[in-house]
């Protein structure tokens, strides 16, 4: 008699303690879902950092993550942080409106030069000026080329000081990065996106389906031209085969 009571309160335990982890992991999952936003690494402009996939290739192995697109996040954003963003040139936005353009698409920078400062990129280094005096500041992570004394593609090519609002970003695959440099513009605190949080696994790239940038119309077959408002259509990607990995946070 006593072993079967032992047996109920051992199971009811147990189940206790099961509903506990399934309650828990239900709150983290919807933490999690609703209070950051999901992104995967489409090109490689940030390699090695993060993987992504030469000219988002069909099929492609890619990272994902989340992303804190909070206003507390953006408004205490450090030097290296990694960010999403838009660009302020007609990369992103219609010049004569100044509004953003419907086939806008976020990219992922790290933030280099920060608010008010002064600073200047030479053979690939970064210099900032403190003291009347401009000081090295080193790269806490890897960049392609790994060896930046040869490459001076991403130069300023003297000192710019950035305004209240304004950062400057580069990818860390200086050889394959659309940003601040290509553009010569920094990007404004009213273009940022969110920092990423984590990489949490990856995932297979492929095209959902595709879409007009000007009225948006949907094609499950790959078209070039609208055929209702004549522009250009273009591809929408998405990640399937999901495979998840301890978080790296950054």
């Amino acid at each position: 008699m006593m072993k079967n009571v032992k047996i109920v309160l051992v199971s009811k335990a147990l189940i206790s303690f099961l509903l506990l982890i399934m309650v828990l992991s239900s709150g983290v999952y919807a933490f999690h879902s609703l209070y950051y936003e999901s992104v995967f690494i489409a090109g490689i402009s940030m390699a090695p950092t993060l993987n992504g996939a030469e000219d988002h290739a069909n099929e492609a192995t890619v990272d994902f993550g989340i992303i804190d697109n909070h206003k507390i996040a953006l408004k205490h954003i450090k030097r290296f942080d990694i960010v999403s963003t838009y660009y302020p040139d007609e990369t992103d936005y219609d010049l004569n409106t100044n509004t953003l353009k419907k086939d806008a698409r976020k990219k992922i920078k790290r933030v280099i030069a920060l608010p008010n400062e002064t600073f200047e990129i030479k053979k690939g280094l970064l210099y900032v000026l403190n003291d009347e005096k401009f000081e090295l500041v080193k790269y806490p992570f890897k960049t392609i080329p790994e060896d930046m004394s040869n490459f001076t593609e991403k130069d300023t090519g003297g000192s710019i000081t950035l305004a209240a609002n304004e950062y400057w970003v580069l990818g860390d695959n200086r050889q394959n990065s659309h940003d601040s440099a290509t553009i010569n513009k920094p990007v404004k605190y009213s273009n940022l996106l969110g920092v990423l949080v984590a990489i949490e696994g990856t995932g297979t790239l492929y095209i959902k389906h595709y879409r007009c940038s000007n009225c948006e119309k949907k094609f499950n077959e790959d078209v070039t031209v609208c055929d209702e408002c004549g522009n250009t259509v273009l591809p929408v990607y998405d990640l399937k085969n999901k495979q998840y990995i301890w978080p790296k946070y950054f």
